[in-house]
């Protein structure tokens, strides 16, 4: 009767405790969906050993089990319970911060707005974030928001332009942008094929990264933080590749302007 009494105990807790996990991963979900943290791996970790648990007990106390109807439910539940915690930590919590491109321009526009109105630094490439033509780009929300901001100074690192269709958008860019600055990668093999934006709030930088994934229109976070050693990594990247950047010239900067303006 004992052992029983300790079975049932023992499902009894370790279902209830997984039930609480599982409405804990179902809170994070809901309140921190495009927040980039691995919390995932303790649930994946907590699942592993409820479903082991679960088979576990069954075996060592099977003879109190078979013939007990509520220790037998226990037990599917917190196998059940395990597996599908796996599954909805997957599905949920692992990919929590891949968001689609619609999501995206809310984010950064978020982001952009905390800013000290100074200085903005973008890491670009052909700069299509903005759209891929000037209708387009009226219509962005990343860059009517941008535009409407009025930094002081807007440093930009993109690709130099080789199509007609680019420079025109080029021109677009450096006609209606207050004190923006493009410089080209150099050597173009210096892009590190992320997107992203840096800030000062309050005098502290801030940075928002992140990178295309293989699903078209998908963007994953990267790094938000500059107080760990990706953030501040960051930070030195781009005074690095600024550097070494190239300046389009000033003939160059017209030409992408009277290509705009149709002269």
């Amino acid at each position: 009767m004992e052992e029983s009494n300790m079975s049932l105990t023992l499902l009894l807790t370790l279902t209830s405790l997984c039930a609480g996990v599982y409405l804990g991963a179902v809170r994070g979900k809901l309140l921190i969906i495009y927040k980039k943290n691995y919390l995932h791996i303790l649930y994946y970790i907590f699942s592993a050993f409820v479903v082991s648990s679960s088979i576990g007990i069954s075996i060592y106390y099977y003879d109190e089990i078979i013939n007990n109807t509520l220790a037998k439910s226990l037990v599917v539940i917190l196998f059940l319970l395990g597996v599908s915690l796996i599954f909805f930590t997957y599905k949920y919590l692992t990919k929590k911060f891949i968001y689609k491109a619609t999501k995206l321009d809310p984010i950064v526009n978020a982001f952009t707005s905390k800013a000290d109105k100074d200085d903005i630094m973008l890491f670009g490439g052909d700069l299509n974030f903005f759209g891929n033509s000037t209708t387009e780009i009226d219509n962005n929300s990343q860059y009517t928001h941008l535009k409407s901001l009025n930094f002081n100074k807007i440093s930009i690192l993109c690709y130099k332009p080789n199509v007609q269709n680019d420079k025109i958008r080029y021109g677009k860019l450096l006609s209606e942008l207050t004190n923006v600055e493009l410089r080209y990668y150099q050597p173009t093999r210096a892009d590190l094929k992320v997107r992203g934006r840096i800030i000062t709030v309050n005098g502290v930088e801030k940075l928002l990264m992140y990178n295309k994934t293989d699903t078209t229109g998908y963007y994953q976070a990267i790094e938000t933080d500059t107080a760990n050693s990706n953030g501040a990594l960051y930070i030195n990247i781009w005074g690095l590749v600024w550097q070494l950047a190239t300046r389009p010239s000033a003939t160059e900067v017209d030409s992408f302007k009277k290509l705009y303006n149709g002269n």
